[in-house]
C-alpha cells in the first residue's frame, strides 16, 4: 500500500491547556494551533500493549462508512506515547450528561446514584437495553446533529445502531458512561440530543498477544476459532436487572430491535452494503508499524465474523 494511504499519526508539540483524569486513562485537553479556531482538542493516552490507538480508530471508520454518528478520532503520539485526538464535541453553550446521571435522575428508586466508573467497576445491572431505549424515547431525546441521512429514526432507533456497532466489533466498554446525551441551553427551553458514538477502543480482541491470534486464526480446534471468540462477547447492558451477566453484544442488538423494525432495516441494510472489501480496507490502512499482520488480519476477521452474524437477522 502506499504509504500516503496510511491512517495519518499525528505528532502533538503543544502545551497542554489542561490536564485531566477521568476514567481509567490519562487524558489532557489542548488547542489545536493548526485549526483556524484553535479548536480545543482531547488527547487520550493508550494504555501501554492494547492497541487503543489503532482499534479506536479503525472503530471510526467502520462508522463513517455504516453512516453512525460517532466522535472523530485520529491516531496520534505525545512524549513518544501513543493515543487518540479527537475534537470537542461540546460548544460554549452545550453541556455532557452521562447514562448513569440520566437514569438515576429519570428513576432515582431504581438506578443506583452515579459513581465514577474509573471508582466502581462492578456491573450495574439497572443498566438495561430497555432501560436505555425507554429513557430515550419516553424523555423525547432528539437524534445527534449529524450529515448523515438517518431515515426519520428518534433517538432510541439511532442507538440501536450503536448497538449494532458493538456486536460487529465486539466491544465490551458500552456501560453507563459511554453513552450520553448533549444539553443544548439557549434561550427558552433547553435541546436534547442523544450524543454521537465514542469509546471504541475495547474491541477486535485488540489486547491479544500475536501468538494466541495466530493460533486462532489456524486452529482446528472450534472451540479456541475466531467464531468463538466472537460469540463471548459481552456488552455492559442487561436485559433484566435480575441478571447476573450482562447480555452478549449481538443479544443487546437484537433485543433492541425488536420494538423498532425500522431501526432494524436501517441498521442492517446499511450493513449489507458493508463490502468485505471496504472492512479489509480499514485495517489495511494502519501503518505496519502500530499492528502486525497477524493482528491486522485477526481484527478483520473479527469484523467479518460478527458482520456474517448480525445479517442473519435481516429480512
Amino acid at each position: 500500500m502506499d504509504v500516503r494511504d496510511y491512517y495519518i499519526v499525528q505528532k502533538l508539540t503543544e502545551n497542554a491547556e489542561l490536564y485531566e483524569q477521568l476514567g481509567t486513562k490519562e487524558k489532557f485537553w489542548f488547542r489545536d494551533l493548526s485549526s483556524p479556531d484553535s479548536q480545543r482538542t482531547l488527547f487520550k493516552y493508550s494504555r501501554p500493549n492494547t492497541g487503543e490507538h489503532w482499534s479506536e480508530k479503525c472503530a471510526e471508520q467502520l462508522c463513517e462508512l455504516l453512516e453512525i454518528p460517532h466522535v472523530k478520532y485520529d491516531i496520534a503520539i505525545h512524549d513518544d506515547r501513543y493515543g487518540v485526538v479527537s475534537p470537542n464535541i461540546v460548544d460554549k453553550n452545550e453541556h455532557l450528561v452521562m447514562g448513569n446521571e440520566l437514569l438515576n435522575k429519570d428513576d432515582p428508586d431504581e438506578y443506583p446514584a452515579p459513581v465514577d466508573f474509573a471508582d466502581n467497576k462492578q456491573r450495574i445491572t439497572s443498566h438495561t437495553v430497555t432501560r436505555v431505549l425507554a429513557f430515550l424515547y419516553k424523555s423525547k431525546i432528539q437524534p445527534p446533529k449529524s450529515d448523515f441521512d438517518l431515515d426519520g429514526l428518534d433517538a432510541a432507533g439511532v442507538f440501536c445502531g450503536y448497538l449494532m456497532l458493538d456486536a460487529l466489533i465486539s466491544n465490551q466498554d458500552r456501560h453507563h458512561e459511554n453513552w450520553a446525551v448533549i444539553v443544548e441551553a439557549m434561550s427558552g427551553s433547553p435541546i436534547f440530543r442523544l450524543c454521537p458514538t465514542y469509546d471504541h477502543a475495547a474491541s477486535m480482541g485488540r489486547e491479544l498477544l500475536d501468538k494466541e491470534r495466530r493460533e486462532r486464526l489456524t486452529t482446528k480446534d472450534r472451540n479456541r476459532s475466531v467464531e468463538k471468540f466472537v460469540q463471548k462477547a459481552q456488552s455492559q447492558l442487561y436485559k433484566f436487572k435480575t441478571d447476573k451477566k450482562p447480555m452478549k453484544t449481538l443479544d443487546a442488538f437484537i433485543h433492541a430491535v425488536q420494538k423498532y423494525p425500522l431501526a432494524k432495516v436501517h441498521w442492517l441494510s446499511k450493513l449489507d452494503l458493508l463490502t468485505e472489501a471496504k472492512i479489509k480496507r480499514v485495517f489495511d490502512r494502519i501503518p505496519p508499524d502500530l499492528l502486525s499482520e497477524v493482528g491486522r488480519e485477526f481484527a478483520y476477521k473479527v469484523v467479518i465474523e460478527n458482520r456474517k452474524r448480525l445479517l442473519k437477522y435481516y429480512e
